[in-house]
């Protein structure tokens, strides 16, 4: 039985609670920290979000250490793994002093801000006796599983063209609004268009090189993107993200991947499954399970590697750092209007 502790009960905190609340033969929370002394107390009712549990509750944490300070919650014994739910620009430092104390460690995506933080990040792990993993849910989800597994296999053929978005409201439920601020999360690229940059580089590896296109609408950092990813000739891939909509749209995610001999098509707000389209004209859609989702899978995974005292394999800490290094070069395309070499 693990016993972990979480850093930060925001939105991404919560919905993290919630999946060790199922996951009871595998760990047990032994601890949780926040500044805010509400949240600190289980009085999650202000805390919003955008996908999964969209709206807090008050729960009851009897039994479980608070602790206003993330340094005495990793100090605690009793906590094994620590789970980092903190604004991007904490990351860097929390999960490096949990690695150095002997702890296992997931911490939330992106992995850091810079690839110079990625990299310490790397060299603790390195050193440290405690398993390492970003959570990378998109690379556990449902549908997003079902996809790679089309691309790895080809069981359609070979992918002709793929197309992933990210489209959202701009957000508003982060606590005093970091999440717009580019020097604490990076923006909506580094923040939310990275689930799609490091799913593209989990089936098709690094491309050669990225156009991309942005603007800057909230102020901070930018708010929309959409790149061409250059592989071969007879490829074309397309990323889009965005938290640039009205309130009343909302969130979705979704994919289109026109394989040789059919399409795959899903989109979360449609309320239609994700379903294969046949070159023949018809359709089917395969079963998808129903009672997890990609951060029950992720956090499952994790334990899994914990307990068996082995590496993750899935999502590991180097491919996290690239994801961050190509949504930066993204960036770079974006400011300068040219495409970006990939080396």
């Amino acid at each position: 039985m693990i016993g972990v502790g979480i850093i930060g009960l925001g939105f991404i905190g919560r919905n993290h609670f919630n999946q060790y609340e199922q996951l009871k033969e595998k760990a047990r929370i032994a601890a949780v920290c926040d500044k805010e002394p509400d949240r600190l107390a289980g009085d999650w009712s202000k805390v919003g979000g955008n996908v999964g549990d969209k709206q807090g509750s008050v729960r009851d944490l009897t039994g479980i250490k608070q602790y206003p300070n993330w340094k005495d919650l990793i100090a605690d014994p009793d906590v094994q793994m620590v789970d980092i739910c903190v604004p991007t620009y904490l990351h860097a430092e929390m999960a490096v002093a949990a690695l150095q104390a002997g702890k296992h460690v997931l911490s939330e995506k992106p992995m850091a801000l810079s690839v110079a933080d990625c990299d310490k990040m790397l060299k603790a792990a390195a050193k440290a006796k405690g398993k390492f993993m970003i959570a990378q849910c998109i690379r556990f989800w449902p549908e997003c599983v079902y996809l790679q597994q089309a691309v790895k296999t080809k069981k359609f053929g070979p992918l002709k063209a793929l197309h992933l978005r990210r489209q959202a409201s701009t957000p508003d439920y982060s606590l005093n609004n970091w999440i717009l601020n580019p020097k604490l999360s990076g923006g909506a690229i580094l923040d939310l268009h990275v689930h799609d940059v490091d799913f593209a580089l989990f089936m098709l590896g690094k491309p050669k090189s990225i156009t991309a296109q942005s603007y800057k609408r909230t102020g901070g950092g930018y708010d929309r993107v959409h790149a061409l990813w250059q592989y071969k000739k007879d490829l074309v891939v397309q990323l889009e993200g965005m938290w640039d909509m009205p309130p009343a749209f909302g969130f979705n995610m979704g994919f289109t991947a026109r394989f040789e001999k059919a399409a795959i098509v899903f989109d979360l707000t449609s309320g239609k499954p994700l379903t294969v389209m046949h070159n023949d004209g018809s359709t089917e859609t395969p079963e998808m399970p129903t009672r997890t989702d990609g951060y029950f899978n992720e956090i499952a995974y994790f334990l899994d590697c914990v307990e068996k005292k082995q590496k993750p394999r899935i999502s590991t800490p180097a491919e996290s750092r690239l994801a961050v290094a190509i949504a930066l070069a993204e960036i770079k395309s974006a400011q300068t209007g040219k495409p970006v070499a990939i080396k």
